[in-house]
C-alpha cells in the first residue's frame, strides 16, 4: 500500500468519524428541541392555569342570562301589580 493509498484511507476515516459525530449531534439537537417545545406547551398550560386561579372571570352563559332577564322581568310585573293594588 502506497503512502498516497494510507493517507486516502486515513482521511476517509476521519471524515467517516467526523459526520458520524455530525449526525449524532444533529440527532441531539433535535431531541432538545422537541424536548424544549413539550416544556414550553406545559409552561404556557401550567400559566393559564395560574392566571385563571388568581384572576377569576365570572361568565354567564347564554342560558343563564337569559333566565336572569326572565327573573327580573317576572320581579318586576310582580312589583307592579303589587303597587297597584
Amino acid at each position: 500500500m502506497s503512502k498516497l493509498e494510507m493517507l486516502r484511507e486515513l482521511v476517509d476515516q476521519r471524515l467517516t468519524a467526523a459526520v458520524e459525530e455530525i449526525f449524532e449531534l444533529f440527532e441531539k439537537t433535535i431531541e432538545y428541541k422537541e424536548e424544549f417545545s413539550r416544556s414550553e406547551e406545559k409552561n404556557d398550560r401550567l400559566h393559564r392555569q395560574l392566571k385563571a386561579l388568581f384572576n377569576p372571570e365570572v361568565r354567564l352563559h347564554r342560558t343563564g342570562l337569559y333566565m336572569f332577564c326572565v327573573f327580573y322581568v317576572v320581579l318586576l310585573f310582580f312589583i307592579t301589580k303589587l303597587r297597584s293594588l
